[in-house]
């Protein structure tokens, strides 16, 4: 053994055996001391283990928010969904009650049906219905909505009908244009790709005052639809070489349209 460590040790044995016999006095003195000494670093301790423990804490508290976070993101994807649907719902609602209004304040008979089917190789020109002969339909009847004039029947069949549309080429219905005084033949236009279609009036009076936005109805005559019944909006008029031509905007969402109401007669 070294002789540096035998020293330290003997001065070590000797502090032990000084503070053993030591005087009770001398030996508060001593531990006063010692804390004195030490007490920087007791804190300096407790210091670091406070913040370890904020730290800690913090951390805790941050993964608390973020699953509340999270929570809050569900429940407001539940509210966004039931409020979609609760929309949905009303909208459905409002469609169905202006139809019971329409068909209560109506002067026809009118026999209610749901479309069943569309012609895709020409979208614009007739949609199947599931009402028929059973149901009291008949070709010619004249089709409509609340909104306007749809079309009329032109096959029949047990429990369902072909309705050929008003923006069909093929059919021509007899309309006044109102506050002008003019009457012509409207039926469909040509249309530019899958775009709504429009409807076209001719063979009007070229000195017509006839301006946008002016309504277009049925005239009555010819014994399919009734008078009064409307088309639709003038959107152009244009003076050709023969004729006045109108371009008609028509009232009814022929794209949209889920039900029909078919006139059967009067009241």
């Amino acid at each position: 053994m070294k002789g540096s460590t035998i020293a330290v040790l003997l001065v070590f044995a000797g502090l032990v055996l000084l503070v053993l016999v030591a005087p009770a006095t001398w030996k508060q003195k001593a531990q006063n001391s010692f804390l004195q000494a030490v007490s920087p670093l007791l804190h300096l301790g407790n210091n670091l283990e406070n913040r370890v423990g904020g730290v800690a804490g913090g951390r805790e508290k941050l993964d608390e928010l973020e699953r509340e976070n999270q929570q809050l993101k569900l429940d407001n994807e539940r509210l966004r969904a039931t409020n979609a649907l609760l929309q949905s719902l009303q909208t459905e609602v409002d469609r169905l009650s202006r139809q019971l209004g329409f068909q209560a304040s109506s002067p026809f008979t009118l026999i209610p049906g749901h479309i069943i089917a569309r012609d895709n190789t020409t979208w614009w020109n007739t949609v199947t219905i599931d009402r028929g002969a059973e149901n009291g339909l008949a070709e010619d009847m004249a089709v409509v909505t609340e909104d306007g004039l749809v079309g009329k029947i032109t096959a029949v069949a047990k429990n369902s009908a072909v309705i050929l549309l008003v923006t069909d080429q093929g059919l021509r219905v007899s309309v006044n244009i109102e506050d002008a005084n003019q009457q012509g033949i409207i039926s469909g236009a040509p249309s530019i790709g899958r775009g709504r279609p429009e409807l076209r009036i001719r063979f009007l009076s070229k000195l017509a005052d006839i301006k946008s936005g002016q309504k277009v109805v049925t005239a009555g005559t010819g014994g399919v639809f009734p008078s009064g019944v409307v088309l639709g909006t003038v959107k152009q008029f244009e003076v050709r070489e023969l004729e006045g031509v109108a371009t008609v905007e028509p009232a009814v969402d022929l794209a949209g349209i889920r039900d029909v109401f078919v006139i059967a007669g009067t009241k």
